[in-house]
C-alpha cells in the first residue's frame, strides 16, 4: 500500500478526467485500436498524447490488447500498428434490438442528472438516426406509447464531473484528496482516499474507497462530494469485491452480523410482495389463508426495518426478535405523533 498522506505531502492538482475518457478502460481500448488502424504506425509517446494518458498506461494497454488476441506489430522508427487494418462495418440492428436500445435510451432520458445518462441518450439518438427513415418513424411512434417514471430522484449532479474524474482515478489507481459533506450540515469530512468502485443504487451513485482517515473502505454518496483533488501519488493494486463488501446487506449498508428474517404479509398485499425479487436469499411460502411469509438472510437490520414499516399493519415480523422489537418501537412512536 502507498504511504499515508497529509496536506503537506505534495502539492496536489485539481482532478480532471481525460477529455477522451468517457467509459473507462473499454472505451479507451476501442479508441486505441481505432488509432492503430488509422495509421501506418504510432510511437508510444504519440499514442499517449492522443489518448491523454501516461506512457505507463499505453504499455499496459498494449499488453492487454495482445492478451486479448489483437494482432499487433512494432518496428523501430515506425511505432506500433495493426498487422491487418480492420474492415469498416455498418451497424446491423434487428427490430427487437432497436426497440430495446430505444427503451434504454428512454430510461436514461428519464434520469438525465445521473452520470453519463445524458450522453447515453444522445448516443441512442445518434444510432437510431442512422436507421432507415421509415424504420425511425415507426420506432418513434412506438416509443410515444411508452412512458417511464423512475420514481424519486436525487438532486444529485449539475454535471457528471466527479463521476468521470473518479472513474479515471480508479483506472489509474490515483490517490485523491476528498472533501465530503456529512449528513450533518455542519460536518465536513476531509480525507485522502484510494478510489476503488462506483456503485449505482436506486436513485443515486456511490463511491467505494479506502479512506485513510477511517482506515477502512467506506461508502461516499457522490451527491455529497464537495471537491475531489488528484494527488501525484498512486497506490498498489487493492483487492476489492462489491459483493464481499455488501455481504448480503438489504441495500447498501451491511451490518455487523447476519440475521435469519421471516416476515408475514397479509392476503391483501401478499401477491404484490411475492412478485418482486427483493433479495438474493429470498424464499416465499404461501399460507392457506392467502397470506405469505418471506424469508431472507440479511446482514444487519437497519435498512430492512424501514422497508417493512412501509407496509404498515399489513406486515408482521416473525423473526428475529431484534427486528421485531425495532419495528414495534418505531410503530409505537409513530402512533404517538398522531395522538
Amino acid at each position: 500500500m502507498s504511504k499515508q498522506l497529509d496536506d503537506t505531502t505534495k502539492e496536489p492538482k485539481e482532478a480532471t478526467a481525460s477529455p477522451n475518457f468517457v467509459g473507462g478502460r473499454v472505451a479507451r481500448l476501442i479508441r486505441f485500436i481505432e488509432l492503430l488502424g488509422e495509421t501506418e504506425g504510432l510511437s508510444a509517446d504519440v499514442i499517449a498524447e492522443r489518448l491523454a494518458v501516461s506512457r505507463r498506461t499505453v504499455f499496459r494497454d498494449l499488453k492487454l490488447l495482445q492478451q486479448a488476441g489483437v494482432d499487433l506489430t512494432s518496428k523501430s522508427g515506425q511505432g506500433y500498428r495493426l498487422k491487418e487494418k480492420p474492415l469498416k462495418t455498418t451497424l446491423d440492428l434487428g427490430p427487437i434490438e432497436a426497440l430495446g436500445l430505444l427503451l434504454l435510451g428512454k430510461l436514461a432520458e428519464a434520469m438525465p442528472a445521473q452520470p453519463l445518462f445524458a450522453q447515453a441518450t444522445q448516443a441512442v439518438h445518434k444510432i437510431i438516426a442512422h436507421l432507415p427513415k421509415e424504420a425511425s418513424e415507426v420506432y418513434s411512434d412506438l416509443m410515444n406509447s411508452i412512458t417511464i417514471a423512475p420514481g424519486g430522484l436525487d438532486f444529485a449532479y449539475s454535471d457528471d464531473k466527479h463521476f468521470r474524474t473518479l472513474q479515471y482515478c480508479i483506472e489509474e489507481r490515483i490517490i485523491c484528496k476528498l472533501i465530503y459533506q456529512g449528513v450533518d450540515e455542519q460536518q465536513q469530512v476531509i480525507t485522502h482516499i484510494r478510489p476503488l468502485h462506483l456503485h449505482f443504487y436506486k436513485r443515486t451513485c456511490y463511491l467505494l474507497a479506502y479512506s485513510e482517515l477511517h482506515e477502512q473502505v467506506r461508502m461516499f454518496k457522490l451527491a455529497r462530494v464537495l471537491k475531489i483533488t488528484q494527488t501525484n501519488d498512486t497506490f498498489s493494486p487493492f483487492h476489492f469485491s462489491m459483493q464481499e463488501f455488501l455481504d448480503d446487506a438489504w441495500g447498501i449498508i451491511p451490518g455487523s452480523r447476519k440475521y435469519e428474517i421471516a416476515i408475514e404479509f397479509s392476503p391483501r398485499v401478499a401477491t404484490n410482495v411475492s412478485e418482486v425479487h427483493w433479495h438474493r436469499t429470498q424464499q416465499v411460502s404461501f399460507e392457506p389463508d392467502g397470506s405469505c411469509i418471506l424469508r431472507f438472510t440479511v446482514s444487519g437490520i437497519d435498512e430492512i426495518k424501514w422497508w417493512i414499516l412501509g407496509y404498515g399493519d399489513q406486515a408482521i415480523v416473525r423473526e428475529p426478535p431484534e427486528l421485531r422489537d425495532a419495528v414495534r418501537d418505531i410503530a409505537i412512536n409513530t402512533a404517538k405523533n398522531y395522538e
